[in-house]
């Protein structure tokens, strides 16, 4: 249950990412475009040029979220035998979310470390079961239970 909660909240975040990046992009394009209708020279060279790497960056974090949301919308909530993609994990110390890198997150009073399958800790994670131990910096963690 409570993985479908951190499910829609990880959603609604990275939805609301992706339109201010939108918004960002637009207002992006419309300065560029008001740079390029300007007198030439090399100062506004300069500024087309910054702003065009700039945008090139927002771009590339766009298409990077729009991506990581098609993950989350398909990943596959029910319980699996051994710990994956989409895994709610419960350990000694930690509760975890594995999916996509988002950092440490308060959800429904609870803290929850949204990390990436691909992450250190994702990676040792996966393939794990209720009973395992894993070792993160150096401390011993027990895995309590997952869903």
């Amino acid at each position: 249950m409570y993985k479908r909660v951190v499910v829609k909240y990880i959603l609604s975040l990275m939805r609301e990412n992706i339109k201010l990046l939108e918004n960002e992009i637009r207002l992006m394009g419309e300065e560029k475009n008001n740079i390029t209708k300007r007198s030439a020279g090399d100062k506004h060279e300069v500024s087309r040029s910054l702003i065009q790497l700039e945008y090139d960056k927002l771009n590339n974090s766009y298409h990077s979220q729009l991506k990581n949301l098609k993950l989350i919308e398909s990943l596959d909530l029910n319980k699996k035998k051994i710990i994956g993609l989409g895994s709610l994990v419960q350990t000694e110390r930690f509760l975890y979310f594995i999916a996509i890198g988002l950092g440490k997150h308060k959800i429904s009073n609870k803290s929850i470390l949204l990390v990436s399958y691909a992450s250190p800790v994702g990676k040792l994670l996966i393939g794990k079961n209720k009973g395992d131990n894993i070792i993160i910096n150096n401390t011993k963690e027990k895995i309590i239970s997952f869903s």
